[in-house]
């Protein structure tokens, strides 16, 4: 058995002559797969102990009744990892070797967690109004310092990981990564459960910090190819091939085009954005699933860590899935069912009324989670050529981080005036609109891509 899975693992990472992969990149790759899935695994053990969708807002609960702040506990970090991105992005596509930065700003990005812990240990001294405080700034902290380490990390992936295998690493890394965090969920119950809080806290955001810096020891260990950064001809849209023209081979050195150029030229790229807009309004349930469930059905606080259990064993099939098919797909439909997934998952939060039917919303908010954590980032690399893909990732995660923070604040509001019921039906309605509009947009066709000389990466 063990013999069939090693066969099947180097089969699937195998890279043959039909993948036209530059030979630098192809010679570090098998090197740079294994730094960076162990990167990733310990990354989401650790994250398991204080995930932004279950943990932190039951841990915010206990400090406050207010839906607002409940509702800003994951909005505030996944805002603060949008918004820099794009403020980076000239800095970044003028960076001939990129890992090195990157790994400045990933151990600067690990720094606002041993403040949790401080936090927690602090609580019965400084009581939960300067707490909830507190917790709000280290958020924001948390968020804008992931933002800030999210475009050299994604650069890094796009140069050391060839296109024609991006799909199945992204899915097998994170299958493992899931069966990490499932572990690291199991530990931050028992924890929950067995001390007292908010020592529990403090003792579980302890040994995630730990983790966290193992993570980093891994990512540390990235080679990234000696090579030109290629020029790469598609089928995509008119418009982007307008932009694309620009930055030929023969213009290599020209000006990268401004925010509103692209915009105005690339109709795929704004359909793109408006998409994904939406689709992060429908995402203002995500905050309340957890909190939901513990409040309606009574539960104790150690449930949140089931929860994140449940939502990264969901994972594993989600990330096995998407990986297993992505590569053929396309991004572009990996994000489209994904869409899909959570609008299923909102339905069974509206009509369920038994805590163990409630569990399938984090098993379809698992898959969705795995198909957007596999297909996003691999569609807006796709949605340009090379020179411009840090400007178009920085794009896509700035313009659309606003979102991000106006959907805890709706939620909030409809929560408080009306009833988490209705919350969930306008998630829904967003996440249907998003999900037709997602499914217009123009990935690039499976083995059809032309490359220049240069090779690809």
């Amino acid at each position: 058995m063990l013999t069939r899975l090693k066969t099947f693992v180097k089969n699937q990472f195998a890279i043959r002559p039909e993948d036209n992969v530059h030979p630098e990149v192809a010679r570090l790759f098998k090197h740079n797969a294994i730094v960076n899935t162990f990167d990733i695994c310990f990354f989401f053990m650790a994250d398991s102990f204080w995930a932004i969708n279950t943990i932190m807002p039951v841990f915010a609960a206990t400090l406050t009744d207010s839906p607002f702040i409940i509702g800003l506990m994951p909005a505030i970090v996944n805002a603060g990892w949008f918004l820099p991105q794009m403020f980076m992005a000239k800095r970044v596509s003028e960076m001939p070797e990129v890992v090195t930065f990157g790994k400045r700003m990933a151990r600067l990005e690990r720094i606002p967690y041993v403040f949790f812990i401080i936090l927690a240990l602090l609580l019965p001294v400084i009581g939960n109004k300067i707490g909830l405080i507190a917790l709000i700034l280290v958020m924001i902290w948390r968020g804008v310092g992931g933002g800030m380490s999210a475009l050299p990390w994604q650069e890094t992936m796009a140069r050391v990981i060839p296109l024609s295998h991006r799909a199945r690493f992204f899915g097998f890394s994170r299958v493992i990564g899931q069966l990490f965090g499932v572990v690291g969920s199991a530990i931050m119950a028992l924890i929950l459960a067995r001390v007292d809080y908010p020592y529990n806290y403090a003792l579980g955001f302890g040994v995630a910090v730990v983790i966290q810096w193992v993570s980093y020891a891994f990512y540390h260990q990235n080679r990234e190819p000696d090579i030109n950064i290629p020029q790469v001809q598609d089928e995509q849209s008119n418009a982007t091939m307008a932009i694309r023209q620009n930055t030929s081979a023969d213009a290599h050195d020209a000006p990268i085009p401004g925010v509103m150029e692209i915009l105005r030229k690339d109709r795929n790229f704004r359909l793109y954005i408006i998409a994904r807009a939406l689709s992060f309004l429908g995402n203002m349930a995500t905050a309340f699933i957890a909190v939901y469930a513990i409040q309606t059905f009574n539960l104790n606080d150690e449930q949140a860590a089931i929860f994140t259990g449940v939502l990264f064993a969901a994972g594993i099939f989600g990330y096995a899935l998407w990986g297993a098919i992505g590569d053929r797909i396309g991004p572009k439909k990996i994000v489209t069912y994904s869409f899909v997934a959570w609008a299923i998952a909102l339905l069974i939060a509206i009509f369920t009324n038994t805590v163990w039917v409630y569990y399938l919303v984090f098993v379809f908010f698992g898959i969705y989670s795995a198909g957007i954590g596999v297909g996003d980032s691999m569609l807006i690399m796709e949605l340009s050529d090379d020179r411009l893909r840090p400007t178009y990732l920085g794009m896509a995660r700035t313009l659309t981080g606003a979102f991000l923070l106006l959907a805890p604040v709706l939620a909030g509001w409809l929560v408080y005036e009306y009833s988490y019921n209705l919350m969930f039906w306008i998630a829904l309605a967003f996440t249907l609109v998003s999900t037709v509009l997602m499914a217009q947009v123009r990935d690039f066709p499976r083995g059809k891509r032309v490359l220049t000389k240069d090779g690809d990466v």
